[in-house]
């Protein structure tokens, strides 16, 4: 009887044995795939936030391309103004010079008209140019500071994403 009872016992510690390494599995099986899944989930943030990285390189890099093109018209398109007031002041120089003596006085006054005439307009050109710079350097860093704040909310939003995951992990294994 004394057998009995200790066989029967022993053969009770070793269904507990089993039970309790069948269950220890499972839970470290359920344990492993939450991990994995965690860990692939963190790689599509990371993945994600690097191709938009990329998009906003690229889009930025097109968008400084066509401002300095429409820049550099403008600058071209100013010069060749000033060359072609300056071919016309030439002109009408030469001709005051061949002018007869009685009215070199009369012409010349209407030279000087012409001159500061140009002047200011050569003038109202570079300030409509350099304003033209200034107003595309403050959309630029408008868009610029726009753009990081976006990214700095997807970064924000990733992060909370990682610790959420991390934080589900460690309770996990907290409760394991």
């Amino acid at each position: 009887a004394a057998n009995k009872i200790k066989e029967t016992i022993e053969k009770r510690k070793r269904e507990l044995a089993e039970t309790k390494a069948a269950r220890e599995a499972e839970e470290m099986a359920a344990y492993m795939a939450e991990e994995k899944a965690a860990e692939e989930a963190a790689n599509k943030i990371k993945e994600t936030i690097e191709k938009r990285k990329r998009e906003l390189a690229e889009t930025k890099a097109a968008r400084e391309a066509e401002e300095m093109a429409a820049y550099m018209a403008e600058e071209a398109a100013a010069e060749n103004a000033t060359e072609a007031m300056k071919r016309r002041i030439e002109e009408r120089k030469r001709e005051l010079a061949e002018k007869k003596a009685a009215r070199e006085a009369e012409e010349m006054a209407a030279y000087m008209a012409e001159e500061k005439a140009a002047e200011e307009a050569a003038n109202k050109i570079k300030e409509s140019v350099e304003r033209r710079k200034r107003e595309m350097a403050e959309a630029k860093a408008k868009k610029e500071a726009e753009e990081m704040e976006a990214y700095m909310a997807e970064e924000n939003a990733a992060a909370e994403a990682a610790n959420k995951i991390k934080e589900s992990v460690e309770k996990r294994k907290r409760e394991m």
